[in-house]
């Protein structure tokens, strides 16, 4: 064979190798699960973002990136773009990992990190919690990283999320393809608040007239190891983090006695009054005049507990932080 048909062969052959990789990728798209895929394609899509708010569903339910993004821009007399990447169940052992990751492609002016992430990760939810964090991701360095310092076994399928929704094309819908390619199933700024009308019957219970607890509940080992990472990283960038607690009553095993003490080790450990912030709401209960009508369920506030603590965060934005924190400006 000669030197040019060697070289058709090769051609053929790498072109048949790239549209097979290209196939192989575009199905795993098309067969992933999409509960976190909206709000990946929305911060693939933004062009700009001064404030990335982080955390689980306490924060994607409750603080709304829409109201902060006017209300912040029009205190600036400028645009402030706001962006809430809450994902449902994240924790902090996944927040570094999670957040390195977008931060390859975005530098916000601002982090802020809602703390019910230090909730403890038990392992009969590391499955579900990673895959919610790291399937939607491209391969890279990082994501191998995040899934062999998150997930214990079997991480295979975590590498190629092939493996796990292969067999999925049965539960397949419209949707799953338009969510590819429709821009309009992307929400607008990530998660953006709760709409949810219905409130919490009040037991009597008086829970939300305790005194907050002056304790101190160390965090983990491991969440410590990553939050110091992920402070690092933010230090790296010249990112100020303001770490965020939003009221509630219970959810799993933690309620909200025990995030306040939780909070209590974080402000004493780690809040430095310049780069790292606190604003606890859940020892403002009385000022917020926060109870059970304000929550949908235990654990998450309803519309209107979201309106509250999306006002108290930008109230706090605007009359407790210097604006450059918020705006970049002189950093």
């Amino acid at each position: 064979m000669t030197k040019r048909e060697w070289g058709k062969v090769i051609v053929k052959t790498m072109t048949f190798l790239l549209i097979g990789a290209l196939l192989f990728h575009l199905c795993g798209r098309v067969l992933m699960e999409k509960s976190a895929y909206p709000q990946y394609r929305s911060w693939r899509s933004q062009k700009n973002v001064d404030i990335l708010i982080l955390g689980n569903s306490h924060a994607a339910n409750g603080l709304r990136a829409v109201d902060m993004t006017e209300a912040l821009s029009e205190a600036a007399g400028g645009t402030v773009d706001v962006f809430n990447y809450a994902v449902a169940g994240m924790r902090m052992e996944q927040m570094y990992f999670f957040a390195k990751e977008l931060l390859k492609t975005r530098t916000p002016d601002l982090v802020v990190l809602e703390t019910y992430a230090f909730c403890p990760l038990e392992d009969r939810h590391r499955e579900v919690l990673a895959r919610m964090a790291f399937d939607v991701f491209p391969l890279s360095a990082n994501k191998l990283e995040g899934i062999n310092y998150c997930v214990l076994e079997d991480r295979s399928s975590y590498y190629i999320p092939f493996i796990k929704y292969h067999t999925r094309w049965k539960e397949l819908e419209g949707k799953d393809f338009r969510l590819l390619v429709d821009s309009a199933l992307w929400p607008e700024r990530g998660s953006n608040g709760i709409v949810q009308e219905t409130s919490l019957e009040d037991p009597g219970d008086g829970w939300f007239e305790q005194t907050p607890s002056e304790a101190l509940r160390a965090v983990t080992p491991d969440e410590a190891e990553c939050f110091e990472a992920l402070l690092a990283l933010l230090a790296e960038k010249d990112i100020p983090l303001v770490l965020v607690s939003l009221p509630f009553k219970r959810q799993m095993d933690l309620d909200s006695v025990e995030i306040v003490k939780i909070n209590n080790y974080l402000r004493e450990n780690y809040v430095t009054g310049d780069t790292v912030k606190f604003l606890d709401m859940n020892r403002m209960w009385d000022e917020l005049d926060f109870d059970y009508s304000d929550l949908f369920d235990e654990g998450h506030v309803n519309a209107a507990g979201a309106d509250k603590v999306t006002a108290c965060l930008l109230d706090y934005l605007k009359t407790d932080c210097d604006p450059a924190l918020w705006t970049g400006e002189g950093r």
